[in-house]
């Protein structure tokens, strides 16, 4: 049977011409799932549905052919196109309820990508300079140390964030460490892929290759003083990725859509504190915290410590790195807040049709 005339039609699924039935319900719902999550228009979703149709009948009347070839009754043929006929249409009206443009939940409500975050972020710090705020501390603390450990893990190396204000990191490189994170980003990879998510496949594949230029192209000592550096850093850079992976669809598996929420409120309230407190050290009103939490201002250990006496950064490079770091997190933020609350982010999802 000529299947030129369908050849728009399958392409339009993203299958390959005379794939099995099972594949072509497969994607058909894949396609209709990814279309309903970003909103898209009637039109797309009537076109995928009558391509998919297309390509039933097709099927349909090959398996017909074929079965009357072989001396079948016409009666099974005509059950099996009945069959087949009932089954397009429940996959027809298959697809995830739309969520209400006020539902938290919504990845494509311009009203909740507009107001949910700022109103978050605007609470999150009300407690957090509010006799409550001592409810952020451990949480604080905790995404420092994190700091400190994703330096290590993306190195390479063994590490273990404690809440208490210490991270232990080997100073050696574990095979262990660097495949088992792989791994993960590939998890992650493959869950994006299949469900058809942009951005976490993107985040997958810019974190590998991240990892092995850290754990492959950096010397020891510059691996050391990113360590240092990265318990302050990370108070700016986990926090600012707490808020503006709000608006980053995950793959289900994540159960991202009401988690994001929380993590918005604490990466808010710890980004506030980060970034007031170094610009208060900017303006003579702090000093630079030296030694640690464990030991006082007397350990010689601590992070400014070693910036300052080990890798030799003048007071003047460690308050302006980390006042600059402070300003491109936020600067990013609010980009990518006007993007997504302007739903600019829609442009790519067209220029990949089928993706959320």
């Amino acid at each position: 049977m000529d299947e030129t005339p369908l050849q728009e039609q399958w392409t339009l699924l993203g299958i390959a011409p005379d794939s099995p039935r099972e594949v072509v319900k497969k994607a058909f719902v894949q396609q209709s799932y990814a279309l309903i999550r970003r909103g898209a228009p009637d039109e797309e979703r009537e076109r995928l549905r009558l391509a998919h149709e297309a390509i039933m009948a097709y099927l349909d009347t090959a398996e017909q052919t074929s079965t009357s070839a072989a001396g079948a009754q016409p009666g099974d043929a005509e059950a099996a196109v009945e069959l087949a006929r009932l089954e397009a249409e429940a996959e027809r009206n298959f697809g995830e309820p739309e969520l209400s443009r006020w539902d938290p939940r919504s990845f494509d409500s311009r009203i909740i990508n507009a107001l949910a975050p700022p109103a978050v972020a605007f609470l999150a710090i009300l407690l957090q300079k509010s006799v409550l705020g001592f409810f952020f501390t451990g949480f604080h603390v905790w995404i420092h140390e994190f700091g400190h450990a994703t330096v290590g893990w993306m190195s390479g190396r063994r590490a273990l964030p404690l809440p208490l204000g210490w991270t232990p990191i080997s100073p050696e490189q574990s095979n262990f460490v660097y495949f088992g994170l792989l791994f993960l980003f590939g998890l992650m990879l493959v869950a994006g892929f299949r469900e058809r998510k942009i951005w976490p496949t993107v985040l997958a594949v810019l974190l590998a290759l991240l990892q092995a230029e850290m754990t492959w192209r950096l010397r020891p000592d510059t691996t050391s003083m990113a360590i240092d550096f990265a318990g302050v850093g990370g108070e700016f850079y986990l926090s600012a990725a707490m808020i503006g992976l709000f608006y980053f669809q995950f793959p289900e598996k994540f159960r991202w859509g009401a988690c994001r929420y929380f993590f918005l409120f604490v990466g808010a309230a710890s980004f506030f504190e980060t970034y007031t407190f170094w610009k208060r050290v900017k303006r003579g009103e702090e000093g630079i915290p030296y030694g640690s939490m464990i030991n006082g201002e007397e350990d010689a250990g601590g992070d400014m410590n070693g910036l300052h006496d080990e890798f030799g950064w003048t007071q003047h490079q460690i308050i302006y790195t980390y006042n600059h770091l402070g300003d491109a997190c936020l600067i990013a933020l609010v980009v990518v807040y006007a993007v997504f609350a302007l739903r600019l982010d829609r442009i790519v999802t067209r220029l990949l049709p089928g993706w959320a």
